[in-house]
């Protein structure tokens, strides 16, 4: 398969092992770790022939989540081959989308043959792109619904101008998202800014306005951000405990602070957060569900999970990402944040549990975000 190429840096083990084990977690992990290795090389002539090759193994497996470890992590990658780009934005949508929003390796008629195809959720993901000229601006809103056009105007790289926009604002005057989304654009022309000031709700971007001078588009863009985007922000960099214990209470209040949240926190090293949640769950202490949580027996974590409702396979997870946690603060030493992530959830990938697939997309995705680090 031409693995042994001393750029790749693959071993025919790994290969191996992506093409022909039983287990499609497994393959879905050796899929990510080969595919990783191709994207940060410069390849030969020779290589991409390989590369192809190894590839097409990968586009042809029968499970969906081995199919998008190589979507998520190729996908911008100008290493992946154009042919397999083009199965993959022909496979369903989650394979299809980060590749029609992130790959260098389409061209514009490519992307165009996607359009005409009126796929939602595929005319959505090209919305996304980086950059996108006139005439792939023209079919988005000519194939795509009022979320795509939405999308497309809150595109600071979508070529927008003053006459395409005004007559969005004419047909979608009606609809606050696409409104809105054309104020969260950081170059809205002049006569849009007065079109839309006359259109939008006066309620919070002028008294925000008003009270501390914040512009409309600032203001409305403030009133509308994503509170996921935030929450993760905040989980992120926050150091403090008290800060981090109310921004819990506030997720259980708003319904978010769910079991799939614990598992992903714990997977990616945030352990304050799970103990916090924990606490909140279960009604104890934090002091007390920090004890239990890094009891050296498995007893005080499983009696947290079952009191909060979590699964004996959530359990195993957690217990095995507290074990890995606690052995990296050992051995890590100086190590950046990122570099812990990141060997922490390749480890985590690694383990014998059968993840969900959402929960293993969403783990693909984050070792792919920190390895770009």
């Amino acid at each position: 398969m031409g693995a042994q190429q001393s750029n790749l840096n693959i071993s025919e083990n790994d290969i191996r092992k992506m093409v022909t084990h039983p287990d499609e977690h497994v393959r879905a992990s050796m899929a990510q770790k080969v595919c990783r290795q191709i994207r940060r090389v410069d390849l030969t002539e020779n290589e991409r022939e390989a590369v192809s090759e190894i590839l097409s193994f990968i586009i042809r497996d029968a499970a969906s989540m081995v199919r998008r470890a190589l979507a998520v992590t190729l996908k911008k990658s100008n290493n992946l081959p154009r042919e397999i780009a083009h199965k993959l934005i022909r496979d369903v949508d989650s394979i299809a989308s980060p590749v029609l929003t992130f790959s260098p390796v389409l061209t514009d008629d490519d992307l165009l043959e996607v359009l005409k195809s009126k796929a939602a959720s595929k005319i959505l993901a090209v919305s996304k792109r980086e950059r996108i000229k006139g005439d792939l601006v023209k079919a988005i809103i000519r194939f795509g619904d009022s979320r795509a056009v939405a999308s497309l105007a809150a595109n600071d790289g979508a070529e927008l101008g003053v006459h395409m926009g005004s007559q969005l604002l004419d047909i979608y005057h009606d609809d606050d998202l696409v409104k809105e989304s054309f104020i969260a654009r950081r170059d809205l022309p002049s006569p849009l800014v007065e079109k839309l000031i006359t259109m939008v709700s006066a309620e919070v971007a002028v008294r925000l306005h008003e009270k501390h001078g914040v512009s409309v588009e600032v203001a409305t863009q403030l009133a509308n951000q994503s509170r996921e985007l935030a929450s993760i922000e905040f989980m992120s960099h926050s150091v403090n405990a008290m800060d981090l214990k109310m921004w819990i209470e506030q997720m259980d209040e708003q319904g978010r602070l769910t079991n799939s949240f614990i598992v992903r926190a714990a997977c990616n090293g945030q352990i304050p957060a799970v103990v916090h949640a924990f606490a909140r769950k279960t009604q104890i202490n934090t002091n007390k569900a920090s004890l239990m949580v890094h009891d050296s027996g498995p007893f005080g974590l499983k009696a947290l999970c079952v009191q909060s409702g979590l699964s004996d396979r959530d359990f195993r997870i957690l217990r095995a990402a507290l074990l890995i946690h606690a052995d990296l603060e050992i051995r890590s030493g100086q190590s950046t944040r990122e570099k812990f992530q990141k060997t922490m959830l390749e480890r985590i990938l690694s383990l014998p549990i059968a993840f969900a697939d959402d929960d293993l997309e969403y783990l693909f995705k984050q070792l792919d975000l920190v390895d770009e680090y």
